[in-house]
């Protein structure tokens, strides 16, 4: 005679184990970093205005104040000095040399000057695609076919097309990339849209049936942003429809 397992509990009915699918953007970007090791003190102070500051360019009074230099021109000769050598480049045409008219040559190469070539490094970034956090250890056992998303696929956000150099520059050192260094600066950033994509990562939960009949979520493994975000779902989101049925469809085979 052929033993039946049955479910008498009444927690068993109004809760159960489950798994989602939650979405991960990977965004594949490349790294513009600017060796300073062989410059001297005053041109890699300059240098480092120039990484900092890009967005908003300090006056050379200003830069001369905080570096304690008692008059600009001597600030406004050492940037035409590194003009000449090729380590800045002009961006217009003005006679005057400051932060503001000039940029750092991302085209030098290493036997010009005898100065260190700009280095390219490919790095990846990974966000939460639900919460946008960044998630500085990417996340293993990835799959690209979710089988209970959180989101539709189809409805997802556009991927990163642009990330800026302080946001870059922050990510970098969360993620602890090698290329990060007080020797080295990061000068640029591209992002490679053409290369990201959404990977899914899979959760345990468990599901908790509640009076009206809705169904509650707890995740087991995430974030509180996550859990937050999965509470507010409206009651008819797919998801839990999806929940449902699958675990109905558990329950048919093992009570058969």
């Amino acid at each position: 005679m052929q033993e039946h397992l049955s479910i008498n509990s009444d927690d068993a009915l109004t809760s159960f184990a489950a798994v989602i699918d939650w979405p991960i953007e990977v965004v594949y970007a490349e790294a513009c970093i600017l060796p300073l090791g062989r410059y001297n003190p005053l041109e890699q102070v300059i240098l480092q205005i120039f990484e900092r500051f890009a967005n908003q360019p300090p006056s050379l009074k200003e830069a001369s104040e905080k570096l304690g230099i008692m008059d600009p021109i001597f600030l406004e000769a050492a940037i035409r000095q590194m003009v000449e050598k090729g380590i800045l480049e002009k961006i217009d045409t003005s006679s005057i040399l400051n932060f503001a008219v000039c940029r750092i040559n991302t085209g030098l190469s290493h036997e010009e000057n005898n100065t260190p070539a700009i280095e390219k490094h490919g790095v990846q970034f990974c966000f939460d695609a639900v919460t946008s956090e960044h998630i500085p250890v990417p996340p293993r056992e990835l799959t690209d076919n979710p089988s209970n998303p959180v989101i539709e696929p189809k409805n997802l956000p556009a991927n990163h097309i642009h990330i800026g150099l302080d946001k870059a520059r922050y990510l970098a050192e969360k993620q602890q990339e090698l290329f990060m260094s007080e020797s080295a600066g990061l000068i640029e950033l591209t992002v490679l849209p053409e290369r990201g994509k959404y990977l899914w990562k899979t959760i345990p939960v468990m599901c908790f049936t509640q009076p009206d009949g809705s169904l509650k979520c707890q995740i087991e493994q995430g974030t509180e942003q996550q859990q937050q975000w999965l509470d507010q779902l409206d009651k008819k989101h797919p998801l839990f429809r999806r929940l449902r049925i699958k675990n109905s469809e558990k329950t048919v085979l093992i009570t058969n």
